[in-house]
Order: structure tokens, then sequence, then C-alpha cells
């Protein structure tokens, strides 16, 4: 699975980039044809490099792209593991609802075009009309991808955390069933805070006029996707693995019960079987404490994100 979604994330990067192309091309065009020659050359400046719109807005698009298209991977993974009677008896279904809502995707994307749309027109692009509205578009257009992402992270840890009380019937520790959401969780987690970083470098240190009354004091402002974000990729980068961990965890401790008793059945010396059962348990929580500390190795990632910040606000 991991080559699969690797080789989908990089043609849906691909594609992003591609888009970005064609709507730099196109506003261009419109921008040369409605403007001065001056203006012109100036838009095609800020949108491929002051601004980093090829770039930004490539990794902005791609990323949405993967995650409207890789949305049912997760609830296909989760649905694979659990029958539909353990999971009623959760709020999964509910989350899975909330997940998948259309309508609530585009009101909340619509709620952050509006605030994204004052932060960029109060901010001031170096120039007016067509050109300025371009601009404001391209990074409005930005904004809700990247609320559309942070959204269906947002969901994705709530339909993972309500499985914490589920009581499984099989063995998901021996066969891993649940590790191809783990690897789904750092591939979006890795692509979001790359994404993140880049979508708020490019519009802090963008040369905004901000000739406003508020002036530069709106600068702060150009920060919000990084604060909203942080929160939820520290939340969903490690959340869901601790979740594994607990539901793996009762997998051992149900197939120790299950051992002893088909070993009370069986004419093997008491010595024997006691030692079979802790060097299965040993290996067991072995092979747990591994898995715990791979997800505190990704520590520096949360800490990652935070010195993004810290940096940001030093630009």
């Amino acid at each position: 699975m991991y080559s699969k979604i690797l080789f989908d994330l990089l043609t849906d990067i691909f594609w992003g980039f591609v888009i970005c192309i064609v709507i730099g091309v196109t506003t261009s065009l419109i921008v040369w044809y409605t403007e001065v020659i001056e203006i012109f050359q100036l838009y095609i400046v800020s949108f491929t490099y002051s601004f980093n719109g090829i770039i930004a807005g490539g990794l902005a698009i791609g990323t949405a792209l993967y995650v409207y298209k890789s949305q049912l991977n997760i609830i296909e993974i989760i649905e694979g593991v659990f029958s539909e009677k353990e999971l009623l008896k959760t709020d999964y279904y509910k989350y899975k609802g909330y997940y998948l809502s259309i309508r609530r995707s585009l009101t909340f994307m619509t709620e952050f075009i509006i605030i994204s749309f004052a932060i960029f027109y109060i901010s001031r692009f170096p120039f007016k009309g067509v050109p300025e509205y371009f601009m404001i578009f391209f990074a409005c257009l930005q904004y809700a991808l990247g609320v559309y992402v942070g959204r269906k992270l947002y969901f994705i840890g709530q339909m993972v955390r309500s499985l914490v009380s589920v009581k499984a019937k099989k063995n998901l520790f021996y066969e891993d069933k649940l590790g191809d959401l783990i690897t789904y969780v750092n591939i979006l987690s890795t692509l979001t805070i790359i994404c993140t970083y880049v979508n708020v470098t490019s519009y802090y240190s963008g040369p905004f006029l901000f000739d406003t009354v508020l002036k530069s004091s709106l600068h702060v402002f150009l920060l919000l996707p990084a604060v909203i974000a942080t929160p939820v990729l520290i939340i969903f980068n490690f959340y869901p693995r601790s979740v594994v961990r607990v539901l793996y965890s009762k997998s051992i401790s149900k197939k120790i019960k299950e051992l002893k008793k088909k070993l009370t059945k069986q004419k093997i010396p008491p010595f024997e079987k006691m030692s079979y059962l802790i060097e299965y348990d040993r290996l067991s929580n072995d092979e747990l404490k591994y898995r715990l500390r791979m997800t505190l190795s990704d520590l520096p990632i949360a800490i990652t994100i935070v010195i993004m910040l810290i940096d940001l606000m030093n630009l």
C-alpha cells in the first residue's frame, strides 16, 4: 500500500503544479491585455517569485487533491478491520458523516475565504485592479484548500479516537491490521507540515504594501494558517498511534487468555506452559515498546512545527 500511496501523492502534487502554471499563464495573459507592460512584468514577478505562487499554490492544490481522492482510504482501513456491529457501539459513524459531508466542508471553506479575503485586501498587494484581484483570489484559494485539508485531518483524528472503546474480536496486533492507518497518517501529516510552512513563509515574507490604517500590525494575521495548523498537526500526528497502541495491547491480552485456555487442555508440563506464555508476552511487549519508541522518535516533528511558527514570527 505504501508504494501506491506514494505514487498517488506524487501524481497529485504534479497536477497541483500544472494547475498553478495554467492559472499563472492565464491570469498573466489577461493582465498583459488589460494593463500596461510595467504592471504585467510586476505581476509575473509577484506571482512566480515574490509570493512563490507556483510552489506554494502547487503544494496546496496537490495536497487538497490527494486528500480528496484518498479520503475513503482511512474508512476502508477502519471498516476492513472492525465490523459494523463493533463500530455501531462507538461514535465512529457520527464522525464519518462529518468527515464526508461536502456541505460542511464548503461552509467551512467559505468562512475562511471571507476571512482571508479581508486579510489580503487590507494587506494590499503591490498593484491595484485586475492583478490585485487575481492575487487575492489565488491566495484565498490556498487558504480554502488548507482549511479543507485541516478539517479532514481533524475528523480523521476523531474517527480514530472513537475506536478506543472497541472490543475487537480479531488479533489486530499479530496481523498488524492497522499498520496502513499509521502509514497514511505519517504521509499526510508530513505533507501538510511542508505545505503549511511553504505557504505561510511565502506570504508572510511577501512584499505587501500595508498602506491602510492598520499598517504592518496586520502582518501577524498572515500567520493564521500556521497558528491553526499547529495543534491539529501535533494531535493528528501522535494521537492515532496512541489509539493503535491501546488496541494492540487489548489484542495481546486477549491472545494470552486464549493461549491459557488452549494450554490447559493440552498435556504439557506446567513449566513449559508458563515459559511459552512468558515468551509470547515478552515478545509482544517488546514489539509494542518498539512501536512506542517509533512514536516518540517523531517528537521532532512537533518541535519542528513550533520552531516553524517561532521562525515565521521573527521574519
